[in-house]
């Protein structure tokens, strides 16, 4: 169909390409942010806390070091889900876990300790938390930078610069991990520094493209990709780990992140209004439903003051701390909990590391479509929505971390739970997280950047505190973990069901304007009239279906 102006309305509308764009770069985020996890496991050696100093006795000390490489969970009975257990030793090979110390000893034979640690950096449990927690150190300082430079530049440049600076520095990752740890924590934080911006600025995005009733489904769609990124790189580093060795996962996803750069900077477009390619009638849908209470009458500075003193906005920040806390431990410590605990081999760490996060996914989109039902239908409200789903997002999943550590090393059970948590966690984006367009559709960006901020300065501390918990990487020290983790899961949770709100925020708008704020039940009824009557020539095909 060609409009008066020469636009066609394709099969794919503008807004389910931007879709598409917006998640393989969120695929490419996450793949920068983390390959890093589980490359670890084949880059650093962990000495045991009641590992002996001295090396008077080099036999003693081989036990020593064989014994920590064997996971907690050895006996076979445990891993009844695996013909053999199998751990991942220092130098790279599967030993077999039904062993003792001495049967370790036997088995490393004339291999010497210089030969099993070569290429390997020696940290303790609290240095690699370090590094583990360094991208978090840069990170969380350009949130809120990040949304005004969105709002001020667009999207499309801070997006893509975020990943072409992160891409660059991943190729020297294996060379600062060669000189000292410290300088792979220096860079580690650099690309934090760099990614930062990427969620607050996706928020601007968000404001300008899609309708509010769209919302949901097309943030489900596109934030949720970050388990995607982590679908398809924990397996892909375990891969690339056992067939040739972990530098090339950093060559590999650096590689991978230039190519899509250039896709972004050639078919992304800040606004409807500057696409070349969007038909007429799509473009007027689209601004149509934006303009009801998100772009117009916008105030010509930013109420800073008004940000940390609104308590709606506050209960949505405290929501996101606790769920990006949990998320986080998920996304650092998994791979290491299934090989030091579970007993995983590199290559089966990365695939089972990688199952939690695909139910995320599908739990975050299934949330979407079933919260915009639930809506349009008028069966609940746009409040009532946002808190359902973050009891199930925040609180339920803190329940479940509390039966994987009861479950202990029952391994089948503890592998069919993390599903199930990270499913639950998945309706975010129908729960707390929309609430930030709710408050303040025009400050969307600027918001976002200061509710993570404060949720990845908590959350930097993550590995960390779990390296320092679990010096020994005992059960009982995970059960701990877990057991903090579910208390900030359910209490942050709470706090967002007492004080959280969807209302529009005074300070949204000029002052001038506020008698004519629309309520979000009213934006979503006026995006359903338009439904009912669109303008001449708007046919169903442009309309967004993710």
């Amino acid at each position: 169909m060609t409009t008066a102006k020469g636009r066609t309305c394709g099969v794919v509308p503008a807004r389910v390409s931007l879709a598409l764009l917006t998640s393989a770069g969120v695929v490419v985020l996450y793949m920068l942010r983390i390959n890093l996890s589980v490359a670890i496991v084949a880059m650093v050696h962990t000495p045991s806390s009641s590992s002996s100093s001295s090396s008077s006795s080099s036999g003693a000390s081989l036990a020593s070091s064989a014994a920590h490489t064997t996971a907690f969970c050895t006996t076979p009975n445990q891993m009844n889900w695996s013909s053999e257990a199998t751990a991942v030793a220092d130098n790279g090979e599967d030993v077999s876990m039904t062993g003792t110390a001495d049967d370790d000893v036997t088995h490393l034979g004339n291999v010497t300790q210089d030969d099993r640690l070569a290429d390997k950096m020696i940290l303790t449990g609290t240095q690699k938390g370090m590094v583990l927690g360094a991208f978090f150190y840069g990170y969380f300082v350009t949130n809120v930078p990040g949304g005004r430079m969105a709002e001020v530049y667009g999207t499309k440049r801070v997006f893509g610069a975020a990943i072409l600076i992160g891409g660059i520095l991943s190729f020297f990752t294996p060379l600062a991990a060669r000189t000292h740890y410290v300088l792979l924590i220096l860079l580690r934080a650099l690309i934090g520094l760099a990614h930062g911006v990427v969620y607050p600025a996706m928020n601007v995005m968000v404001a300008k493209w899609i309708p509010p009733i769209e919302r949901p489904r097309f943030m489900s769609f596109t934030y949720m990709s970050n388990t995607l990124g982590t679908i398809i790189t924990m397996p892909m580093c375990g891969l690339i780990i056992a067939a040739v060795d972990w530098p090339a996962v950093f060559y590999i996803s650096g590689a991978v992140s230039l190519v899509w750069v250039l896709l972004w900077m050639l078919l992304m477009h800040d606004t409807p209004a500057a696409h070349p390619r969007i038909s007429q009638e799509e473009q007027s849908y689209i601004l149509d439903a934006i303009n009801k209470g998100t772009t117009l009458d916008k105030p010509s500075r930013t109420p800073w003051r008004s940000f940390f003193t609104s308590v709606p906005l506050w209960a949505t920040n405290i929501a996101h701390i606790g769920s990006m806390f949990g998320f986080n431990l998920l996304l650092t410590q998994l791979p290491t909990y299934m090989s030091s605990i579970l007993g995983f081999s590199i290559t089966s760490n990365g695939l089972l590391s990688a199952l939690p996060f695909l139910t995320q996914f599908l739990g975050g989109t299934a949330s979407s479509v079933v919260g915009d039902w639930l809506l349009t239908h008028k069966y609940i409200t746009v409040n009532t929505s946002r808190k359902v789903f973050a009891i199930i997002s925040i609180m339920l999943p803190g329940v479940v971390l509390l039966a994987v550590g009861q479950a202990g090393c029952n391994i089948t059970l503890a592998v069919a739970l993390f599903p199930v948590g990270t499913a639950l966690s998945g309706a975010i984006c129908s729960g707390h997280l929309a609430s930030h367009l709710d408050l303040s559709p025009n400050f969307a960006g600027t918001i976002l950047g200061v509710s993570n901020t404060l949720a990845y300065m908590v959350s930097m501390c993550v590995p960390v505190i779990v390296g320092a918990m679990t010096p020994d990487e005992t059960l009982e020290q995970w059960q701990s973990v877990f057991w903090m983790t579910a208390a900030i899961y359910m209490s942050t949770a709470m706090v967002f069901v007492i004080f959280g709100s969807t209302e529009i925020q005074p300070w949204n708008y000029k002052l001038e304007a506020e008698a004519e704020r629309p309520t979000p039940e009213e934006e979503i009824k006026f995006v359903e009239d338009t439904d009912q009557k669109p303008r001449k020539g708007l046919s169903k095909d442009c309309r967004m279906e993710v």
